[in-house]
């Protein structure tokens, strides 16, 4: 019975291992997302295509395939080293029929012309990383088995046309982006196949116009960013469904809102009209940097939180324009025209933050309940003479540089503000003026009086100087024109010559103000970049966004986040190394013991099978004995 013993010990010893390797396959390849970075890499060959012939293989042409190298967590498939430059009927991708990776990316290759050889291999893909290939052309057909695709990308590349019916088949697509191209127009047809689409950005391209019915299929789009192109035309409010927008840095001179959207980016345009159905859902609108000269539109989206309208050509505000905007909390009206403001007597919405600096006001003192309640005021460089505040404001933050101060209402004004507060100062000041607490101010009984009389004054010296340098000059008219005739016959070549160098230095200084403008607007465009990426970034993560502070503070946030994800992810490697390991050291104990059990098993084998041997010796010696009782009577007599 040993030996049975010893069997039954050796199974459950097997089944052990069984158990244990099997655990050890599933840490490994299940859910393969989250798969190490490192894994089995498959083989990577070129071979050749061909026929049989007489019994043996002839090669026709070269045939290039390319397996997948590796894995890591966002993608279950990366090509390594693929490199394609001209025509893709001999490339083949993957295996025969195995191949079911879902999110497919490329390393270090360089694809110039994309067939339908890759999708023709892999109908399984959700997510295709075209990203940074060198692309070029994109054959019509490349999409064909695209049908479970859900998300694209094919950024920074060197795409210049998109085939009409491109997209047709790919009805699962949600997320396509296109950035960094060379695309200068959209076929009216391309999205008529992709019902699901819902994040769309064609930034930093080539774009002209986006035709009105170019998005007419596309019920389900919410996310549209189309910024630093070249657009003069695209009709927003043809997509209702719209939620973020942003045409930023395009030629735009007509904004159409959408009727749901609830950010829109439209800065670094031309606009001057805004359009659009009634929409209370707007809460983010940017305008900055374009040519509005009214306000009266704002009536339409009540709901609106944070409105930037700086650098435009705005020369009054008026508080009817406001007076309906119940949530709104930051007004950016920096650089513009203003030589008048009248927000009225009754508070808008809950706005705390108001910039109207670098503008021309000069009488604000009706707008003292608005100022009381906001934290974060900006005036700086305009022409204020008085500022009006209760004792009990709720400023944080306060700007009054380079304006026409008066000193007995600045003196005021700091009872009621805190210094601190006001956080910005004033190096030099004008004649009569003086530096009192950081600030230029001038003494004066009555301050609006004494500046009409300065204005006055200042008009007549120079209107004095024109009429003493020109127009009424003592001298006899005909004298000085005979004079000017003679100087202009004497040195007619030599100002003709003058003229013509005068114009080359013009000529001159145009082209590199054309230049200058350009790479400043080039680099204005990569700022706006790298401050939507940013935007993004925090979006990706559900960060929040403080937008009060500098770019640079979100962007650390972005950071620090990025960082100790990746040390937490480092942590769970090794973790997940460590039960490897463990593993591993377990198993080799179960190898050791299994070869001593091994060895006892043998042992006991043998010691079995001589048992066996001697059991048939006795059974044959006792069939001796039983026949040798038998052949004698008197023994059988006895034993009965």
């Amino acid at each position: 019975m040993f030996w049975l013993r010893a069997v039954s010990l050796l199974s459950v010893f097997l089944f052990s291992c069984t158990i244990v390797a099997g655990d050890t396959d599933q840490y490994i390849w299940s859910n393969p997302p989250y798969r190490p970075i490192v894994t089995t890499r498959r083989s990577y060959n070129t071979a050749t295509s061909g026929q049989w012939y007489n019994g043996g293989y002839r090669n026709s042409m070269p045939r290039q395939e390319y397996k997948c190298h590796e894995s890591n967590q966002q993608y279950d498939c990366v090509f390594y080293g693929v490199h394609i430059d001209g025509p893709t009927q001999n490339v083949y991708f993957g295996f025969e029929n195995e191949n079911n990776e879902r999110n497919i990316t490329f390393k270090n290759s360089t694809i110039r012309s994309l067939s339908d050889a890759l999708l023709r291999s892999f109908r399984q893909v959700e997510l295709l990383d075209l990203n940074d290939l060198q692309l070029k052309e994109v054959g019509p057909t490349a999409f064909t088995y695209g049908q479970t695709i859900q998300s694209l990308y094919m950024g920074h590349n060197a795409i210049e046309h998109l085939p009409p019916y491109l997209f047709h088949n790919m009805q699962s697509l949600s997320v396509l982006v296109l950035d960094r191209n060379s695309l200068r127009s959209l076929p009216q047809q391309i999205f008529s196949g992709t019902p699901k689409l819902s994040v769309l950005s064609i930034s930093n391209n080539n774009l002209e116009t986006i035709e009105d019915g170019t998005f007419e299929a596309t019920t389900e789009l919410n996310h549209l960013q189309v910024s630093s192109n070249k657009l003069t035309h695209i009709n927003l409010s043809l997509i209702p469904s719209l939620f973020y927008g942003n045409v930023s840095f395009n030629n735009l001179t007509t904004l159409a809102v959408p009727i749901a959207v609830k950010e829109l980016d439209a800065s670094h345009n031309r606009i001057s009209t805004v359009s659009g159905p009634l929409n209370g859902e707007l809460a983010l609108l940017k305008l900055q940097h374009n040519s509005l000269k009214d306000t009266a539109w704002l009536l339409r989206y009540a709901g609106l939180v944070d409105v930037d309208l700086s650098h435009n050509e705005l020369e009054n505000i008026s508080s009817d324009h406001f007076r309906h905007m119940t949530r709104l909390e930051r007004l950016y009206l920096s650089h513009n025209q203003l030589v008048k403001l009248n927000l009225g007597n009754k508070p808008i919405g809950n706005l705390n933050v108001l910039d109207l600096s670098h503008n021309h006001l000069l009488y604000v003192e009706r707008n003292q309940l608005i100022f009381d309640r906001v934290e974060y005021l900006y005036l700086a460089h305009n022409s204020i003479v008085k500022l009006k505040l209760s004792a009990n404001n709720k400023m944080k933050y306060l700007t009054l540089s380079d304006n026409d101060l008066d000193c007995q209402s600045l003196r005021n004004l700091l009872q009621d503000v805190d210094r601190p507060v006001v956080g910005d100062s004033d190096h030099n000041c004008k004649p009569d003026y003086k530096l009192e607490q950081g600030l230029c101010c001038k003494e004066s009984d009555m301050a609006y009086l004494d500046r009409l009389i300065q204005y006055i004054h200042l008009t007549s010296v120079a209107e004095k100087q024109h009429r003493a340098k020109g127009r009424c000059s003592a001298d006899d008219a005909i004298t000085s024109a005979n004079k000017l005739s003679n100087l202009l016959t004497e040195k007619s070549d030599v100002m003709l010559q003058a003229n013509q160098q005068l114009q080359e230095e013009e000529r001159q200084l145009q082209n590199a103000v054309r230049e200058l403008s350009a790479e400043q607007k080039q680099l204005e465009q990569g700022v706006q970049g790298l401050l939507a990426e940013i935007d993004t970034n925090l979006r990706r993560y559900r960060l929040p966004k403080d937008g009060l502070a500098r770019p640079s503070v979100n962007l650390a946030k972005v950071l620090t986040h990025l960082k100790e994800r990746h040390e937490f992810k480092l942590r769970e490697t090794q973790n997940r190394q460590a039960e490897a390991d463990a593993k591993k050291r377990e198993m080799e104990r179960l190898e050791e013991e299994n070869i001593v059990l091994q060895k006892q098993l043998d042992d006991k084998k043998k010691e079995h099978s001589k048992v066996k041997q001697d059991t048939k010796s006795m059974k044959i010696r006792v069939n001796q004995l039983e026949a040798k009782k038998n052949r004698n009577p008197e023994a059988v007599r006895i034993t009965k």
